[in-house]
């Protein structure tokens, strides 16, 4: 998604504000909702191999 210059400034000063704590909260946070949107791209529900949709294995 684009972002305006502003945004991108405003984005940016907060990035060297925020403690590496938070920051790193953000970043994880921001990964989940990419991980959770693949899931849903690729349809989801798919289980490894030899593995039940409860995680445990198959005989």
């Amino acid at each position: 998604m684009h972002q305006s210059r502003k945004e991108q400034g405003v984005e940016r000063s907060s990035r060297r504000l925020m403690s590496p704590d938070r920051r790193e909260a953000v970043i994880f946070s921001q990964l989940e909702e990419d991980i959770e949107a693949a899931a849903e791209w690729s349809g989801g529900g798919q289980t490894s191999r030899g593995q039940s949709p409860r995680g445990q294995r198959s005989l």
